[in-house]
């Protein structure tokens, strides 16, 4: 971090001495180029770490607010919460102000599992009192963040919550909160680095009451993007069903401008870029009992995200289609296309992917009357995503979810 007057690095170089597990702040008077600088690490844990959920070793005013606690890994450590090597994964210190310890917390568990979330909490001190952001003020907030080989998922919404008094007492669930109060990243993109550390960051506005800094995810499952990751090869940690998050260097810096916050001028990262690469499929069940309308109605098709291509198993389904329609010349099919809320969000910004659900039925469409049938016997109908698959089930995840609702369905029209 760089700053152009003496006097800062002065105080900087004092601050370095304290346990940096509590906040320093260096400051002088609006009239003298006032500046505040908030910079955490953990470096002040306590000597006899020994097991996860370790946060309330990192020393006063760090905590964590809900009943899963954040986790502590330290290089005088070993085995669960060693550092490098430990329990989720393998991560070095960050090179940036060094260090033998950082954190960990749990961001993203999918279905039933959604409230299981960890978070850190920091009161903002200056030695042993607390301090208040000041109101109207500009402060760049920054944090690094590496995601452990465990995680079978990664996710967005990494943010900072601001707050007046600490967000919760223990209590079990996740921390749902919105509004500006809560700080995201410029970009807000899914952070799906295994090895080394990316930032987290971007400017905020002080509302003049907070006390608090509490980092972790803020949204509910289905406002939250992620991705299904794969764990590296060579890694040893065993894979789980969240997306965990090493976190160090938390960072508040006031600045006299946003172009002073070195991320501010990020671009946004593309929609598309958090595409899933899932394609449900399910084997159509059909028996001899069925009548030829049941038997075309469960021969739906499902489409990769942003796609419109067929797979091979929707050309056996419309493969049996055809062989239905040619033993009976006189039907008709109603061909019905949808697509996923993301694939809109999508097309406003890229015209690629918009009307998907046209473009799934063009596909089938082209497919039957290259085999055929002649197009005066389909019929098309295009839902976007106004109705959910019923295929979807309360366990599901928002990316099972979306899978199942990229989808073609037949029906014989009467």
């Amino acid at each position: 971090m760089k700053f152009q007057t003496t006097p800062i690095r002065s105080i900087l170089v004092a601050c370095s001495m304290l346990a940096l597990s509590q906040v320093t702040f260096a400051q002088k008077g609006k009239k003298t180029n006032e500046k505040e600088v908030v910079n955490i690490t953990f470096e002040g844990a306590s000597e006899d770490l020994t097991e996860l959920n370790g946060i309330d070793a990192a020393g006063k005013g760090i905590s964590s607010p809900t009943e899963l606690k954040a986790d502590l890994f330290s290089k005088s450590a070993t085995g669960d919460i060693g550092v490098p090597v430990n329990i989720y994964g393998s991560e070095e210190p960050t090179t940036e102000n060094g260090g033998n310890v950082y954190a960990g917390i749990v961001a993203y568990k999918p279905g039933k599992l959604a409230g299981e979330r960890s978070y850190i909490t920091i009161q903002l001190m200056q030695g042993k009192e607390p301090v208040t952001l000041k109101k109207g003020l500009t402060y760049c907030i920054e944090y690094a963040v590496s995601l452990s080989e465990s995680s079978k998922f990664a996710c967005n919404n990494l943010g900072a919550y601001l707050s007046k008094d600490a967000p919760g007492n223990g209590e079990p669930g996740a921390i749902y909160m919105a509004g500006d109060h809560v700080m995201k990243a410029q970009t807000n993109k899914v952070y799906n680095g295994f090895f080394g550390w990316e930032k987290v960051c971007n400017t905020y506005t002080a509302k003049g009451d907070e006390k608090y800094i509490t980092i972790g995810n803020f949204d509910l499952n289905d406002k939250t993007q992620f991705q299904a990751v794969k764990k590296p090869k060579d890694a040893e940690a065993d894979p789980l069903t969240h997306a965990y998050y090493y976190i160090d260097n938390i960072v508040v810096r006031l600045v006299d401008s946003p172009s002073e916050c070195a991320c501010f001028n990020a671009k946004p990262p593309k929609i598309e870029d958090g595409f899933s690469t899932l394609v449900f499929d399910k084997t159509p069940e059909i028996n001899d009992k069925m009548t030829a309308d049941k038997k075309i109605a469960a021969q739906t098709i499902y489409f990769r995200a942003g796609k419109s291509s067929l797979t091979e198993n929707a050309r056996v389904n419309l493969d049996f289609i055809i062989a239905q329609m040619n033993a009976n010349p006189a039907m008709k099919l109603e061909i019905e296309g949808h697509n996923d809320g993301l694939e809109i969000k999508a097309g406003a910004e890229n015209e690629d992917y918009l009307d998907m659900d046209r473009k799934r039925v063009a596909a089938a469409v082209k497919y039957l009357t290259n085999n055929g049938i002649t197009e005066d016997r389909l019929v098309k109908s295009f839902k976007s995503d106004s109705v959910p698959s019923t295929e979807i089930s309360e366990d599901d995840d928002q990316e099972v979810k979306d899978a199942k609702n990229r989808r073609v369905e037949f029906r014989v029209k009467l």
